[in-house]
C-alpha cells in the first residue's frame, strides 16, 4: 500500500467498519451479485421448463444472496485493507 493509498484508507476507516461493509460490501458488490444469481436461477427454471417460483421465494433468494455475498465481501475487503495498512512500505522511510 502506497502512502497515498494509506492516507485514503485512513479517511475511509474513520467512518467505521459497519459503514464500509454496508457501502462497499452490500451496495457495491452484494446487490449486483444477488441480482445476477437470482436472474440466473430464473433462467435455469425457464430453460429447464420447471415452473417459475412465486415472487416471495425470488425475493427471499435475492435477499439471501445479497446479504451473504455482500457481508462476506465487505468484511473480507476490510480485513485485507487493514492488514495492508499495518504493513510498512518503502515510502514510509523504513526499509
Amino acid at each position: 500500500m502506497t502512502r497515498s493509498e494509506k492516507q485514503s484508507w485512513e479517511q475511509m476507516r474513520t467512518q467505521g467498519r459497519s459503514r464500509f461493509v454496508l457501502r462497499e460490501g452490500l451496495l457495491r458488490f452484494g446487490l449486483p451479485f444477488g441480482a445476477f444469481l437470482t436472474i440466473g436461477c430464473l433462467a435455469i427454471d425457464w430453460f429447464g421448463r420447471s415452473p417459475i417460483e412465486p415472487v416471495w421465494k425470488l425475493a427471499a433468494r435475492f435477499g439471501f444472496f445479497t446479504l451473504a455475498s455482500g457481508l462476506f465481501s465487505g468484511i473480507k475487503t476490510w480485513n485485507e485493507r487493514e492488514r495492508d495498512f499495518q504493513k510498512q512500505t518503502d515510502d514510509d522511510g523504513v526499509v
